[in-house]
């Protein structure tokens, strides 16, 4: 809190949530600087989860939103057979917009998104120090 740097989570785990509130969901994506989606076998109903993924995607390639990453968690699945799941999954892991993580289970999923979220953390407050300096600088010319 000192570096003024908060990262607050919204979780959507049903569809409903999606389509029920499609404009604050939306607009919490499009006003959101990073975006974290945790999938195991599909899109869900709908491909709601996808097409919010995709506007994610929009929004962090559209240099006018403050998107900076969008990160996908997938849960492994070694022994998985089912070709539409296999589809999904190639999918998400040849887009090449986002980062994608594999986990097997809570635990490493956990660890996971500590890590990025550290991470982003750690990136915002070097960027807050550096824009304090500069206007520190500037202020004194």
């Amino acid at each position: 809190m000192p570096a003024k740097v908060l990262l607050v989570s919204l979780g959507l785990r049903e569809s409903d949530q999606i389509s029920g509130n499609r404009g604050i969901v939306s607009d919490n994506v499009r006003w959101s600087t990073y975006f974290i989606q945790i999938f195991e076998d599909d899109w869900g109903p709908r491909d709601l989860f996808r097409k919010l993924f995709l506007f994610a995607l929009d929004c962090r390639n559209d240099s006018e939103m403050p998107m900076r990453e969008v990160v996908v968690f997938l849960k492994a699945a070694p022994r998985e057979t089912n070709p539409e799941i296999l589809a999904f999954r190639k999918e998400l892991e040849g887009c090449q917009d986002a980062r994608v993580f594999r986990f097997g289970n809570a635990e490493e999923l956990k660890a996971a998104v500590m890590s990025v979220c550290e991470g982003w953390a750690t990136e915002l407050i070097a960027s807050a120090a550096g824009s304090a300096a500069r206007a520190t600088s500037t202020a004194g010319i």
